[in-house]
């Protein structure tokens, strides 16, 4: 800790040299090596030296022990990485200043990756302690950090996390929730090791932990992972049950969803009327056996459904849903046509619906991906009974790879979309949630259509009768398009004033992203 001394050059401050006199004669060791050798002929001088060197000395994130230290900190190793651009770093102090989305933040890190360089040594403080408060910024920063940053984060303990070469695993020794971060790396790197790892530790784990470590399972979930999470069936605590459960659900081929599917089939029926479209036909369960509690039938009610029909949910949500399409031998929206002509359609949508958010692999097969398009569109046309059969958090899914639109499945949303979509709150805020859950920039193609779609709606823009979600979408967008196709759409001019405004802050928002753009095209 700072001793007394050093303490008492902040209140001088307050209370003057005239009135308290001069400055401690014997400031602290580490201050006192900073000031010149006649700093203490003006009390003035030694005053606002000693504040000066106060000041950067808890900048730089060290506090001064009260003994000098047995053995000295070994200097930092030599920094590998580029130094940061003069442009990048004024961009990067008005992000620091809070008046700009917390976003910007990870992309301007995203972007120095991108550029090979490192966090200037002067905010390095600054983004940790940024870090440590919000954890999703961590992923981004710890590639940038550099050499100094590595070491200075061993000198704080709350910025442990972004130290490397701690001598102890985080799996032996950490908390509950460094144990599930520890094995959700291990998951990444090794998936037979980790799951060894929770095998061995499983009899020793308290209750309500072992919920929290089973689902890191779903991390490069495997083959190999099934015959663990179908002993976990049998746990005596439900919630453990229950992310077993959901877990095997996710795992392509898993005897769960074939003893699903085995009692889902004798239950429908294609029929092919001569006068109306085909559907299919439904016959609900008759009874709930503890065979099917086990593999999670029946686990919680679904909304708006009867209690044999969320049995059918339940079976549906954990097939994955590509066997229908080989099933009915056809595509996914021509499986929803099915099931909307049918008198339970709200069951198989949700059902289906359930089963596409449930399976999230980093990189979807295409199949996987057709119905994640098709349902989307489909419930883009879809009346709101049907749409609400629907979770919203399925859009979530969808999101995370829609800037990946190679195969134009984003982009067919956006064609989806009627003229009139800007009046309709609904599809409002599903474009809201597919902009805020993309995980990456959208290419300029995708961002092209988006601001086609928009220029289009924006006349009819002062009609709607749900402002904030549109402002929610215009900011969302903001922070997704492609930076330099934003940074050149150029929309009518509105005759609201207000509204006017809110294009204007949109305009602004994505200039700033493009600069932050082109600062990193500079040498350092």
């Amino acid at each position: 800790m700072m001793n007394d001394d050093a303490r008492q050059l902040q209140q001088l401050l307050k209370i003057g040299t005239a009135r308290a006199g001069r400055p401690p004669a014997n400031p602290a060791a580490p201050l006192d090596a900073l000031l010149p050798g006649d700093a203490a002929a003006t009390p003035e001088a030694a005053l606002w030296l000693s504040l000066g060197a106060l000041d950067l000395w808890e900048r730089c994130g060290w506090v001064a022990p009260s003994e000098p230290a047995a053995t000295p900190v070994p200097a930092a190793a030599p920094e590998t990485l580029r130094a940061c651009p003069l442009r990048a770093q004024a961009i990067l102090a008005l992000l620091l200043r809070g008046l700009h989305p917390a976003g910007l933040e990870a992309e301007w890190l995203h972007l120095l990756h991108r550029h090979g360089g490192r966090v200037p040594a002067h905010v390095l403080p600054k983004l940790l302690d940024a870090a440590t408060r919000q954890p999703a910024l961590r992923a981004a920063l710890l590639p940038v950090l550099g050499e100094r940053g590595r070491w200075l984060a061993r000198l704080q303990e709350e910025w442990s996390w972004a130290a490397a070469g701690t001598d102890a695993s985080p799996w032996d020794t950490g908390t509950p929730d460094q144990r599930v971060a520890a094995l959700r790396d291990w998951r990444l790197r090794d998936p037979r090791a980790a799951l060894a790892a929770l095998e061995a530790a499983w009899p020793g784990e308290p209750p309500e932990q072992r919920a929290a470590l089973l689902a890191v399972l779903a991390t490069n979930l495997g083959p190999d992972d099934e015959a663990f999470l179908e002993t976990a069936l049998d746990d005596r605590r439900k919630e453990v049950r229950a992310v077993a459960q959901r877990v095997l659900a996710c795992l392509p081929g898993s005897r769960l969803a074939q003893r699903m599917l085995d009692r889902l089939l004798p239950l429908l029926r294609l029929e092919r009327p001569l006068l109306r479209a085909a559907r299919i036909a439904l016959t609900l369960p008759a009874t709930l056996d503890a065979a099917m509690r086990r593999d999670g039938v029946g686990v919680s009610p679904h909304q708006g459904l009867g209690e044999k029909a969320g049995w059918v949910v339940d079976m549906l949500a954990a097939i994955d849903p590509q066997t229908w399409a080989r099933q009915f031998d056809r595509a996914p929206r021509a499986c929803l046509a099915l099931a909307e002509h049918g008198e339970l359609a709200a069951v198989f949508v949700r059902g289906w619906a359930l089963a596409v958010q449930r399976q999230r692999p980093a990189d979807p097969s295409p199949g996987l991906r057709a119905w994640q398009r098709d349902l989307a569109a489909w419930w883009i046309a879809a009346v709101p009974s049907l749409r609400e059969a629907v979770p919203d958090s399925l859009f979530d899914v969808v999101a995370a790879h829609f800037a990946h639109d190679e195969d134009g499945t984003s982009s067919a949303l956006f064609d989806a979309l009627p003229g009139t979509w800007i009046a309709d709150a609904a599809l409002v805020r599903l474009l809201a949630r597919l902009a805020a859950g993309s995980r990456d920039t959208w290419p300029a193609p995708l961002s092209r259509r988006a601001l086609r779609r928009l220029q289009a709606a924006l006349p009819a823009i002062g009609d709607t009768d749900h402002p904030w979600l549109v402002r929610q979408l215009l900011s969302s967008l903001a922070l997704v398009l492609d930076p330099a196709t934003a940074a050149t759409f150029e929309p009518v001019r509105l005759p609201d004033a207000q509204w006017q405004s809110t294009i204007d802050d949109f305009l602004d928002l994505a200039r700033l992203r493009h600069e932050m753009t082109l600062s990193f095209q500079e040498t350092a």
